[in-house]
Formats: structure tokens, sequence, C-alpha cells
């Protein structure tokens, strides 16, 4: 565990976990670019993503999975790693599409400067505080399971999900995992398991920035 090391050990692993951070975001931004220019790759993605929002959630937990459980198993780990930033920058490749002809590209630049902010601050006051924020876990879990299972709901009797509303809340709900998956990453991430904790800090980004985004575009 991070905790049970000594300092330069941990040092070395935070700067590898935010080092793949990183590089899972230049990996995604190139595929997000491809997925949302390219209509050979538009003409993939969409057909998977007919079924909606569940069809994303449940492709997105069902690779995060697969990646925990190749978490220790190198460079399985990496490539991983690669092929889910690679897999959510074409998902959300449509969704920057349809932003782009409806509100423009600035949009697109703002949600992603805005997500930025907001993820680089909460990292900062994790960082800063010192505070363990291990405690809110359950809590944000429960609330991860409450939405989800609204979406689900919203399928089976053919209401909307897509609203500010649910967008609202996963933002609330990753900035919560934001500070979360940062103080467990200080403290308690197996030191050999850099490619997931950069995976865990990677899938927060990305679903702040997808919800961002939708906000961002219901204004016009």
């Amino acid at each position: 565990m991070a905790i049970q090391v000594s300092t330069p050990e941990r040092l070395t692993f935070l700067k590898k976990v935010y080092g793949l951070f990183s590089l899972a975001l230049v990996i995604f931004a190139g595929a997000t670019w491809v997925g949302s220019t390219n209509e050979a790759v538009l003409g993939m993605v969409l057909p998977l993503l007919g079924k909606g929002f569940l069809a994303y959630i449940l492709i997105m937990f069902a690779m995060f999975a697969l990646l925990r459980m190749t978490a220790s198993r190198f460079p399985l780990n990496l490539i991983g790693l690669g092929v889910f930033a690679v897999f959510e920058g074409l998902l959300t490749g449509p969704l920057v599409y349809y932003v782009v002809g409806t509100s423009g590209v600035e949009v697109v630049a703002q949600a992603a400067i805005l997500t930025t902010v907001v993820f680089g601050s909460l990292t900062l006051f994790a960082w800063t505080s010192k505070k363990d924020f291990s405690f809110m876990r359950g809590a944000l879990w429960a609330g991860l399971g409450v939405l989800v299972g609204f979406i689900l709901l919203s399928f089976l009797f053919g209401y909307s999900a897509s609203g500010w509303g649910v967008s609202a809340a996963f933002v609330l709900l990753m900035a919560g995992f934001v500070l979360y998956d940062t103080s467990n990453i200080m403290r308690h991430y197996p030191i050999d398991q850099a490619p997931a904790a950069a995976a865990g800090l990677f899938l927060n980004f990305v679903i702040m920035f997808r919800n961002i985004l939708m906000l961002l575009a219901r204004r016009d």
C-alpha cells in the first residue's frame, strides 16, 4: 500500500499514476477527435450507442472491471489503460460531433477547460488538505447506484434520463470521487497498480467532462 512504503517509493508511485493519467488523457483527446470527425468511425460507433446512455454505462463499467482484473499484470495493465482511453474517446466522439454541430466548437473547449479547472482544484485540495476522504466511499457508491438505477428505470418505463438534473448529479458525484480516489491513491492504493489507479482518475475526468459538456450545450 502507498501509505506503508517509504516517501521516495510513494512519490515514485504517484508520479507514475499522474504520468499515466496524463497519457490516457492525450490518447482520449486524439480518439475523441477521430470519433467526432471521421465518418467511418461515427458510422460504427453510433449504432453501438443507439440503445442510449445505458449502453454507454454498461460498456464503460465492463471495461473498467477488466482493467481492475489485470491491475497487477504488466504489460496487460498498460495495454488495458490505452485501450480504455481509446474506447472512451471513440464513445465520446458522437457527443462532441453533436455539440460542435449545434453549439459550436467553443462549447467543447469551454467544457474541457472547466473540467480541467474543477478536476485540478479538487486534486490540489485533496493533496494540500492532508485529509483522508475514505469515509466518502459508501455515500459515493450509493449515489452512483441511485443514478444508474434511475437510468435503468427510465429505459424500462420510457421516460428521459438525459436532462440537466442527471448531468449535474453526475458532475457533483464525480467531484466527490475525485476527492475520494485521490486520497485513496495517496494513502491506500497498492504501489504496483499505477495503471489501475490512473484509470480511476481518468474515468472520473471523462464522466465529468461529458456531463459538463452536456450542461453547457443545454444553455443554448
